[in-house]
């Protein structure tokens, strides 16, 4: 059974400079009073309109969900069992121990062993080049301790 999956999300963003509100790399569109049917409603003078964006190019990541339970654990004796490590485009990581913050509130990267970080690093990008039933992950790529 599987133990860890990818999730990936690919942010929006224009290829150039269109005007003074779409911007490169960003996703943004001027709105007017004209496109809030619920409230709460801004209140925009009639005529006016503001610049809104949603996303950018660099809101692009990828990571590893692992989710197993018991003696599934990477290493013997340590809890690797329930984690969400994340490699953002612009060079940004998070990392969570989600049995001890369920709800994502500290990004634990900063005290992440340096050759955890690589071995995480590896596991994810082998994660990303997964082709049909093939595995992922091996022992010899596993991280070797806990934090």
């Amino acid at each position: 059974s599987r133990k860890s999956f990818l999730v990936e999300y690919h942010g929006m963003g224009n290829a150039a400079d269109t005007d003074e509100c779409a911007r490169k790399d960003m996703r943004c569109w001027y709105k007017d009073n004209t496109v809030w049917f619920t409230e709460p409603k801004f209140d925009i003078p009639n005529g006016e309109k503001f610049c809104f964006c949603v996303d950018s190019k660099n809101n692009t990541y990828s990571c590893e969900r692992r989710v197993t339970t018991g003696n599934n654990n990477l290493v013997e004796g340590e809890d690797y069992t329930n984690f969400l490590y994340c490699n953002f485009q612009s060079g940004f990581n998070e990392y969570y121990d989600l049995h001890k913050d369920p709800f994502q509130m500290k990004n634990t990267w900063p005290g992440v062993p340096e050759d955890t970080k690589m071995l995480l690093g590896d596991r994810l990008n082998r994660l990303k080049n997964v082709e049909g039933s093939m595995s992922a992950t091996s022992s010899s790529t596993e991280p070797s301790r806990s934090y």
